[in-house]
């Protein structure tokens, strides 16, 4: 007998597992398998970015994330044992800063949170072994192996979160995963160090450390171990390259990314310790006890495509690349929160278009996956290639780059992935731009000020607090579209409140999370909800109406979306206009649009009947 799922996910690394949290919550029935015994006992990936960890929070995983991960300040480069530069943490966001988690931790987590908040569980130590599709659904055979005993699952599509010999992609044909084998030799090491002759390793611990000799760089990193060994204090990462970078002309089509698997065998202490001398010189360090090593290769390939009809590649599975800047877990991660509402939303049948949707998958994460090989790769080249002479002149370069404040800035978001927005031309769903002045299109929601609730009733009866939240806190754990009318003025004007009441009845029926922002001098009767609320919202409404304490902030939601610069105007009337913001579900800007009168708010509001039935 076979098993019916909605969704079958192979490979349970960290990619797989948060998009089989995220449908899980959503109520969805999850099927998913690895080969492995469980979370993995390697350290692997370990940089966690800014962005991603905006995206974790939004689904209530940072806490568990940041409570086991190691936060940096930023980062330095040494040339010959002296510091020649150091970019320090910065951007907009409330993570702000270079976290570390072991991946196998990372998983741990995971999976942690998968087996308490739902019902999911993950079939370890089995395998996809092939899988077929037609217009009814996928019906894939897996096997145990331990047993050997097969097992049919049918259902509605299948995700690849396998890595990059996925038998996702490799069971259909139609896919290929065009693009380079770099032949360079690379090491990674978790192991204690410990500053020779007495001298104090702790000052390599505040930031990401990478020491650069010739066409050589070495990154030192400290790190928690996934287990706990004699000295966590001083265990790190070590990881760079043994040869200059080259392009395998051996079989261009032969994957070999990843962890070396040969019969070569892990690099040895002697070894590493060479190494190490090597590339820090003329300081010191002393290598020990050593957790985990390998050699390993990298690859710049992308899938054409990360949809076949019912089967999607995130992750590892759909693009490769190198390791610089710490990108590759990142971006599955982001494919899968990407991947996750849209698949939710199409599975649900609440969708005017499923195909369209589930279309914008892949043009949304081809162009970003795309630029980050290039960029992965041209970093990568310029930091190895070229003889000597080339190698002296870059570093000295780079050494005088990083002394401008510009540079080092642009440098950390982009490492963070701060930089990351969609481009809404190129999207199935996203065929509409924010009116002149507004916030963008594509960009990624702003963390703003705090909003309080606008209504204490008498639900709220016997609080001694006042709630205030900032705009993302209110997006917590939200599965839906958000569309949020921001109708805050100055004093001196007066809030257009037979637009906020035709808002509210407009969007009544429609799949969505509704929000109403005024100003607080303009909430004036707080002990009871508006009378166009009707008795079956009343729970809902309460968690709608927020009022903003303050609109001219610089991190006010008002001056975020572009509003109070049109409401201070000389030329600003006495009922000024309101903006509709559109908010997808994975805090990605919709668009946004300038009402001043119902007839514009009827126009704006077509777009949720383009997008739901």
């Amino acid at each position: 007998m076979s098993i019916k799922v909605d969704i079958l996910v192979s490979g349970a690394g960290p990619v797989g597992l948060f998009f089989a949290y995220q449908m899980a919550r959503r109520g969805h029935s999850v099927y998913i398998a690895d080969p492995k015994t469980g979370p993995t006992d390697q350290s692997r990936a370990i940089l966690i970015t800014a962005r991603t960890l905006e995206v974790l929070e939004s689904k209530g995983l940072a806490a568990d994330i940041l409570r086991e991960s190691f936060v940096f300040c930023g980062m330095r480069m040494f040339q010959g044992g002296s510091i020649v530069g150091q970019i320090d943490a910065c951007g907009d966001t409330p993570f702000a800063h270079t976290t570390v988690l072991m991946q196998g931790k990372t998983e741990e987590i995971f999976v942690e949170r998968l087996t308490q908040d739902t019902d999911c569980k993950v079939h370890w130590e089995t395998e996809l072994v092939s899988y077929t599709q037609d217009e009814h659904g996928v019906r894939s055979v897996v096997r145990d192996i331990n047993t050997k005993q097969e097992q049919v699952v049918e259902s509605v599509y299948i995700v690849g979160a396998d890595g990059s010999h996925s038998r996702v992609r490799k069971g259909n044909t139609q896919w290929t995963y065009d693009g380079v084998a770099i032949q360079t030799k690379f090491i990674l090491a978790d192991l204690t160090l410990h500053g020779a002759d007495g001298k104090d390793i702790t000052y390599m611990m505040d930031r990401m450390n990478a020491f650069m000799t010739g066409t050589d760089v070495m990154g030192m990193i400290r790190i928690n171990p996934v287990h706990p060994t004699n000295d966590d204090s001083h265990v790190f990462r070590i990881f760079g390259n043994l040869d200059a970078y080259h392009i395998s002309t051996i079989d261009r089509n032969l994957v070999s990314h990843g962890i070396n698997k040969t019969a070569e065998g892990p690099p040895t202490l002697e070894s590493i310790q060479e190494w190490l001398d090597k590339a820090t010189a003329p300081l010191k360090f002393v290598a020990s006890d050593v957790i985990w090593a390998s050699y390993f290769r990298i690859n710049e390939r992308i899938a054409n495509g990360f949809r076949k009809h019912r089967a999607f590649l995130i992750g590892d599975a759909a693009h490769c690349h190198s390791p610089a800047g710490g990108q590759g877990m990142n971006l599955g991660l982001q494919d899968a929160h990407n991947l996750a509402w849209k698949m939710s939303d199409v599975l649900k049948g609440i969708v005017s278009d499923p195909e369209k949707l589930l279309d914008s998958y892949n043009e949304e994460r081809e162009p970003i996956a795309k630029a980050t090989i290039e960029t992965t790769s041209n970093t990568t080249k310029f930091g190895l290639q070229g003889n000597a002479l080339f190698a002296s002149i870059r570093n000295r370069m780079l050494a005088l780059a990083i002394k401008f404040p510009s540079v080092k800035e642009v440098a950390f978001k982009k490492l963070m992935q701060l930089h990351v927005s969609l481009d809404p031309e190129i999207s199935s769903i996203e065929h509409r731009a924010s009116d002149k002045g507004l916030i963008s299109a594509g960009k990624f929601l702003p963390d703003t000020a705090t909003l309080r609730k606008s209504f204490i009733t008498s639900a709220s009866k016997g609080s001694r607090r006042i709630e205030r939240f900032s705009l993302r806190e209110l997006l917590v754990d939200n599965e839906k579209y958000t569309v949020i009318l921001i109708a805050t003025c100055l004093p001196s004007t007066r809030p257009n409140q037979h637009l906020i009441k035709k808002f509210w009845i407009d969007t009544r029926s429609k799949p969505v999370y509704r929000l109403v922002v005024q100003s607080a001098f303009h909430s004036t009767y707080m002990a009871k909800l508006p009378e166009f609320v009707a008795d079956d919202e009343t729970s809902v409404a309460e968690k709608s109406f927020y009022s903003e304490e303050r609109n001219d902030l610089t991190n006010s939601i008002s001056n975020l979306v572009g509003l109070y610069p049109l409401l201070s105007s000389y030329f600003a009337g006495q009922q000024p206009s309101s903006v509709v913001l559109f908010v997808r579900p994975d805090l990605y800007i919709s668009h946004a649009k300038l009402v001043a009168n119902e007839a514009e708010l009827d126009t704006t509001l077509e777009f949720l009947s383009e997008l739901y039935k």
